[in-house]
């Protein structure tokens, strides 16, 4: 998979944050949160904005990887 290059993770989440200190563990958690609802947000985005073209396809994401991804390591 292509890793975008505005991706947030967590060492540009502590880089954003500067000086600011946070529990990584609380870090790690709201970054799962802002993931989720970054999914939820764009599946409802598609479902309820009509497509520009008509042979647009719409993309559904799975909130589980595929298990060929989970037994890939």
């Amino acid at each position: 998979m292509k890793q975008q290059v505005n991706e947030l993770s967590l060492e540009r989440a502590k880089a954003l944050l500067g000086e600011s200190k946070i529990d990584e563990n609380k870090l790690r958690k709201l970054l799962e949160r802002i993931k989720a609802f970054c999914k939820v947000s764009y599946q409802l985005y598609l479902k309820f904005n009509e497509p520009d073209k008509p042979t647009s396809i719409m993309r559904t994401l799975e909130a589980e990887p595929p298990n060929e991804f989970k037994n890939a390591a």
